[in-house]
């Protein structure tokens, strides 16, 4: 199986599954509208490698944010792991524990 996607004016044929047809096709279309969007004065290629180098750098920084997300979510866990055990042996927490401080807004 396989899709036709078109970019830059011309057809290319790209084997896949059936099921990643539409995907591919969708994926031409989201980098045909960025490479439109470029507003310079160049060739086709220095379009399309403008264009490429500003995809990988959108995904390594998503990347990058994603892996500080997951270690912000394994910090939370291990916080709520360590306060179920303290609960459990009794011992008394201070109520404001986990509270942002900083973002409380004192009215006179």
């Amino acid at each position: 199986m396989g899709a036709t996607v078109h970019v830059m004016g011309e057809d290319f044929q790209v084997e896949c599954s059936a099921g990643d047809q539409r995907r591919l096709e969708d994926l031409a279309k989201a980098l045909e509208a960025r490479i439109a969007d470029m507003d310079c004065e160049t060739t086709d290629v220095r379009k399309l490698i403008l264009t490429a180098l500003a995809l990988i750098d959108e995904a390594q920084s998503t990347g990058a944010a994603l892996v500080r997300a997951r270690g912000e979510i394994e910090r939370l866990n291990d916080m709520i792991a360590e306060a179920n055990m303290d609960a459990a042996e009794g011992v008394s927490l201070p109520q404001d524990l986990g509270q942002v401080k900083a973002l409380r807004v004192s009215v006179s």
